[in-house]
C-alpha cells in the first residue's frame, strides 16, 4: 500500500469512527460525495486551486470554508480544514474512497467491478451477484464496465481478489505457454 493510500485510510477511519459515534455516517457520506462532486465539477484550472501548494493555507481555508460552511456537516468541513492545514489536499479523493470502503464493510456490503466486452443482461448480472454474495457472505453491488478489448468472457475485481476469465487473458496465457514451450524445445 502506498503512503498516500495509508494516510487517506487514517483520515477516513477517523471520520468514519466519528460518524459512528455521532450516528451521522450517512450524512458524512452524502456531504463527502457532494464536496467531491463539486471539486470534480470545476474547471481543471479551478480544481488545481484545491491542490496548489503555492497558495497560503489560511487563504485556501477561508475560501473553502466560505464555499462549504453551512452546506456540509461539521466533520466534513473539519476534514477539509485539516487536509489544507497539513497540505494533504491531494489525499481527498482517496479519503472518499476509503470512507466508502469502511461504510460498505460496516454495512456488510462489498463492491465488485465487473468488466465484459458487452453489458451483461439482467438475468446474468443477477446470477453473478448471487454467486458472489454466496461466496463473500455480503451484499454485493455490481459496478459494470464495458470494455471491447476483453474480447469475451468476464473479469471480476472484488477487493484484492481478481478473477480474469476474459478471452484476451486466455490468449495472453496461451501465447506465454507457446513461447515457453518454444524456448525449451
Amino acid at each position: 500500500m502506498n503512503v498516500s493510500r495509508a494516510a487517506a485510510r487514517v483520515y477516513a477511519k477517523a471520520l468514519f469512527d466519528l460518524g459512528i459515534e455521532e450516528k451521522s455516517v450517512g450524512q458524512i457520506y452524502d456531504d463527502l460525495h457532494a464536496v467531491h462532486a463539486a471539486i470534480q465539477g470545476l474547471d481543471p484550472k479551478l480544481r488545481a486551486f484545491f491542490q496548489a501548494p503555492q497558495l497560503r493555507r489560511e487563504d485556501k481555508r477561508r475560501i473553502l470554508h466560505a464555499a462549504f460552511e453551512g452546506k456540509v456537516c461539521r466533520p466534513v468541513l473539519g476534514l477539509i480544514h485539516v487536509l489544507v492545514q497539513k497540505r494533504r489536499e491531494p489525499l481527498f479523493d482517496n479519503v472518499v474512497q476509503e470512507f466508502d470502503r469502511y461504510r460498505d464493510d460496516h454495512e456488510g456490503r462489498v463492491r465488485a467491478r465487473v468488466t465484459t466486452a458487452r453489458k451483461l443482461d439482467d438475468e446474468l448480472a443477477t446470477a453473478l451477484r448471487t454467486a458472489l454474495e454466496q461466496r463473500t457472505k455480503k451484499t454485493v453491488v455490481l459496478q459494470q464496465t464495458v470494455d471491447p478489448e476483453v474480447l469475451g468472457g468476464i473479469r471480476v475485481n472484488l477487493g484484492d481478489y481478481v478473477l480474469d476469465g476474459t478471452l484476451r487473458r486466455g490468449l495472453m496465457d496461451l501465447r506465454r505457454t507457446f513461447a515457453a514451450t518454444h524456448e525449451q524445445g
